[in-house]
Parts: structure tokens; C-alpha cells; sequence
């Protein structure tokens, strides 16, 4: 599939990407060619994943260490809903890896600069999302816990293991599924606008956010079946990065952060110009 390198003016509304057709299997073939990106630069790829993994561990930790355990465990929860937009810098050596240029880790942060308002736009677009979810996820579990004294005894919980210990107690199987369906439509909601936005934006630094927001959404429905499974993989690796104490993200983050690099060149296609149909017919 040919793609253009650059287009002069800018994208939106009159142009927009064609989106191929996936197979329902692709998503494995994205984490191998992310593999392998890995293997080809591991110091790079390593050294973001470890940094991203110390200073969100570090915020959580902060928490914890305060003694606000259950806002470490929803930071931990919303890693997921944040993480495409630091796994960004990688995109960046995706793309120049994909073009034979020179790779370094400064030039994964000098990738930020690449298209600097559209991504802290999708940064702006996945903060709201966050705190939507963060905010809505207590109220939704406040409203199911209500005449009980399960989340005032999570707020009060000293130690990591107490805090545990009334999850399993204390709070009802309502309320924990009432807290997972909120998380779940947090995540599918954000994964339909960021699965592919965030390269977009980096591989083509003209496009603006709405452009890129649209595109992504438009590729998930389009071929939801794929972009179902993508979404699962993306969740269970992400866990398990998590569930290790955070260390597991020094590989999870990158190898993620590649796999989607990969999702974006073989979802979106060559630049399409859309004309105003009343236009057309003057």
C-alpha cells in the first residue's frame, strides 16, 4: 500500500484517510512486526518503557504512601486510558525506523514536536475522558455502595493489605460490577478515539485532532471485529505489565507503543479528497 509523505495544507474537512479492510488476525501480526521493532532497538524502546513505568509507579506510589490506597488503585485502573499518549515518542521511532533514517532516544521526545497541537490536543481529548471515568466510576459505585460502609472503609484503609482485604469483604458484587462497566465503557470509548489517532499524528504532522479523532473511530467500527481483538490484547498485555508491579511496562509500553504503529500504516490508506456534493453539482 503506497502512501503520500506530506500534504501541504491542511487535512480537515475536505480530505481524509481510506481505511483498509483488516483481517480478523492482524492484530497478531501487529505484535510480532512490534516485536521485532523492539528487538532492533532495545536500549531505546527499554529505556521509555522504564521511564514511563518510574513515574507513573512514582505518582501511584505517592498515594499509597499517604495512605489514599484506593486512588492508586484508580490511577493503576486508568493507566490504560492514558497510555497510548505516552507511548507517542515510540511512533516517532516506528516512523523512522520504517524509513531507514537514524534512531536515538532523544529523538523519541523530539517526536512530540513533530505535530505538537494536535497531539496535546488528544492529550486534552484522553484527560477529560479520564476524569469523566475517574469521576462518573465513584459516583456510579457511591450511588450502588449507598447504605453500606464499604467505600468510607476503603477511604480509611491503612495498609495495602486492608485495603484488599474489604474489597473481598466489604463491598458487593453490585458494586464491583457496577464499577467495571463504567471502566469498560471508559476504555472502549477511549480506545475507538486513540487507536490510531496518536501515529496519525505524528506520521502526518498537518493533521489536526478532530481529523485524527474521526479517522480512529470510523477505522474501529469499521472493522470492529479486528479492532475487538485488538482491544483485549491491548488490555490483557497492559495488565499483565501492571499486575508485575509495574516493572512489566518497561516491555508492555514499547511493544504496545510498535504494535500500534503497525495497526495505524496497515488500517489507514492514501489521502482522499472529499468535495462538498452541492459543489460538485454547480
Amino acid at each position: 500500500m503506497a502512501y503520500q509523505e506530506t500534504i501541504q495544507q491542511p487535512v480537515s474537512p475536505v480530505s481524509r484517510p481510506a481505511i483498509a479492510s483488516l483481517d480478523i488476525n492482524q492484530p497478531l501480526t501487529w505484535l510480532s512486526k512490534g516485536w521485532q521493532d523492539l528487538k532492533k532497538n532495545p536500549v531505546i524502546a527499554l529505556g521509555y518503557g522504564l521511564l514511563v513505568a518510574a513515574v507513573y509507579g512514582a505518582i501511584v506510589a505517592s498515594f499509597a504512601v499517604t495512605g489514599y490506597y484506593h486512588l492508586g488503585v484508580q490511577l493503576t485502573a486508568g493507566f490504560i486510558l492514558l497510555a497510548p499518549l505516552f507511548a507517542a515518542g515510540l511512533y516517532g521511532i516506528s516512523r523512522a525506523e520504517e524509513r531507514g533514517e537514524s534512531t536515538s532516544f532523544s529523538g523519541a521526545f523530539k517526536t512530540w514536536g513533530r505535530n505538537t497541537k494536535g497531539l496535546l490536543g488528544m492529550g486534552f481529548v484522553l484527560a477529560v475522558l479520564y476524569l469523566a471515568w475517574f469521576m462518573i466510576s465513584l459516583y456510579v459505585t457511591a450511588v450502588m455502595a449507598q447504605g453500606t460502609q464499604g467505600l468510607a472503609l476503603l477511604a480509611g484503609a491503612e495498609s495495602w493489605g486492608a485495603f484488599y482485604e474489604i474489597v473481598a469483604t466489604q463491598v458487593s458484587a453490585g458494586v464491583m460490577l457496577a464499577y467495571l462497566a463504567v471502566g469498560l465503557l471508559g476504555v472502549l470509548v477511549t480506545f475507538a478515539v486513540s487507536a490510531v489517532s496518536l501515529p496519525l499524528l505524528v506520521d502526518r504532522p498537518e493533521t489536526d485532532t478532530i481529523t485524527a479523532l474521526v479517522s480512529s473511530w470510523n477505522t474501529v467500527l469499521q472493522n470492529w471485529k479486528p479492532m475487538l481483538l485488538w482491544a483485549v490484547l491491548i488490555a490483557l498485555i497492559t495488565g499483565i505489565g501492571l499486575a508485575l508491579f509495574y516493572v512489566g511496562l518497561i516491555v508492555t509500553v514499547p511493544l504496545l507503543a510498535f504494535a500500534t504503529w503497525h495497526a495505524y500504516r496497515d488500517t489507514l490508506g492514501e489521502w482522499q479528497e472529499h468535495r462538498d456534493p452541492l459543489q460538485e453539482s454547480e
